[in-house]
C-alpha cells in the first residue's frame, strides 16, 4: 500500500477569501493625476437650522460702524427699515449782494445828538413827575397838579411820560372839585355823639353847645333834653338843668328813674324841684 504524502506547496495556514465581486466593489478605482476623486453622494440631511437675530445692542453697534464708515466715505448710511434716510443737506443759495451803506460819519453825529437831547428832556421830564406823585401822596394836591401840569406843557415830545402825569392829574382835578364843595352839615345824631364825647372828657361848655344844637335839629328827643340837664348840673347851673330834665320827663317817664340814679345830677339832690321831680311816679 503507498503512503499518501502532502504537497510541498500547501500553506500552512488556509484563509478564506472573498469572491471576486465583492472584492471588486470594495476597492476603489485609482484616481488619474490631477483630477479630484468625485465626493461620495451624502444621505439627506436635516434643514439647516436659522441663525439667532442679533441682540439690540449689536444691532446698534453694527448701525453705528456703519453710519461712521458712511461719513468717513462721504456717503449716506444705509437706511434701516422703520429708521428715516438722512436726505443730503440742500446747497446754500448764493448770498445776494447787498447795497452799500451809506457814510456812518453824518448819521451818527445826528443820532447821537438826538440821544442827548432825549435823554436830557426826559430825565427833566421824569423829575416833574416825581415830584408831582410825592406831592400825590401827601394829598397836597395842588401842588401835584402845578407840577404834573408843567411837565405836559413843557415835554409834549416825552409822549409816555406826557401819559403817566396826564392819568395823575385826573386825580388831582378830581380831589381838587371834591375839597371845593361845601361839606354837609352834620346831622343831630353827630351833633349828639359830639356832645356826649366832650360830656365824658369833662369839657361840659363844648357838651352843652353840641346838645343844643342838636335839639334844634331834633327837639323832640328826650335824650338830648336829658343829656343837656346832665350837662348843665355837672356845670354848676342847677335851674336850667331841673328845667331840661322836666322836659325830658314829660317825653319819656324813664327819664325821671335814670334821673334819680345818675351821679351826673348829684349836685340837684338837696333841691326841692329836683326831689319832686324825680319822686313824682310815687304819689301819683
Amino acid at each position: 500500500m503507498s503512503k499518501i504524502t502532502r504537497p510541498a506547496t500547501t500553506p500552512a495556514t488556509t484563509k478564506k477569501t472573498k469572491p471576486a465581486s465583492a472584492a471588486k466593489a470594495k476597492a476603489a478605482p485609482t484616481p488619474a493625476k490631477g483630477k479630484t476623486p468625485p465626493a461620495k453622494k451624502a444621505p439627506a440631511k436635516a434643514p439647516p437650522a436659522k441663525k439667532a437675530a442679533p441682540a439690540p445692542a449689536a444691532k446698534k453697534a453694527v448701525a453705528k460702524a456703519a453710519a461712521a464708515k458712511a461719513r468717513t466715505a462721504g456717503k449716506p448710511a444705509p437706511g434701516r427699515a422703520g429708521s428715516p434716510v438722512k436726505k443730503p443737506a440742500a446747497k446754500p443759495e448764493a448770498a445776494k449782494p447787498r447795497p452799500p451803506a451809506p457814510p456812518a460819519e453824518p448819521v451818527a453825529e445826528m443820532e447821537s445828538s438826538r440821544l442827548l437831547r432825549q435823554t436830557k428832556t426826559t430825565s427833566s421830564a421824569l423829575a416833574h413827575l416825581e415830584k408831582g406823585i410825592e406831592f400825590l401822596y401827601k394829598k397836597d394836591f395842588k401842588k401835584a397838579h402845578v407840577e404834573l401840569q408843567s411837565l405836559v406843557d413843557n415835554y409834549p415830545n416825552d409822549r409816555e411820560i406826557s401819559a403817566r402825569a396826564r392819568s395823575y392829574l385826573d386825580i388831582c382835578k378830581r380831589e381838587e372839585a371834591r375839597q371845593k364843595k361845601p361839606a354837609a352839615p352834620p346831622s343831630y345824631d353827630q351833633l349828639y355823639a359830639l356832645g356826649v364825647m366832650e360830656h365824658n372828657k369833662g369839657d361840659y361848655d363844648k357838651a352843652v353847645a353840641y346838645f343844643r344844637q342838636s335839639l334844634e335839629k331834633h327837639p323832640d328827643a328826650d335824650y338830648i333834653y336829658y343829656s343837656l340837664a346832665a350837662s348843665l348840673a355837672c356845670k354848676g347851673t342847677q335851674s336850667e338843668a331841673v328845667e331840661n330834665l322836666r322836659r325830658a320827663v314829660a317825653l319819656n317817664e324813664d327819664s325821671r328813674i335814670h334821673a334819680k340814679q345818675d351821679p351826673d345830677f348829684a349836685e340837684l339832690v338837696g333841691l326841692q324841684d329836683f326831689q319832686e321831680l324825680v319822686g313824682a311816679s310815687r304819689h301819683a
